[in-house]
């Protein structure tokens, strides 16, 4: 509950609009300063989640298997 509140005191802070450039590219793209800074980490947590489940999947395979 503090957590949303504080990405929400954040998103409300940060509304201005910054160009988001990718360098092999010519084009730019505007976006408000506050998903500039929160979609790469709500990627990384996702990325994160999905590695995670993957080794606890490999780990579980393994003691079930050790198990047997």
């Amino acid at each position: 509950m503090i957590g949303a509140a504080i990405v929400v005191d954040f998103a409300l802070s940060n509304r201005l609009e910054v160009p988001i450039g990718f360098w092999p590219l010519v084009h730019e793209l505007a976006m408000p300063a506050y998903l500039a800074i929160l979609l790469p980490l709500l990627f990384g947590i996702v990325i994160g989640w999905v590695v995670a489940g993957f080794r606890s999947l490999k780990r579980r395979r393994a003691e079930r298997k050790a198990a047997s």
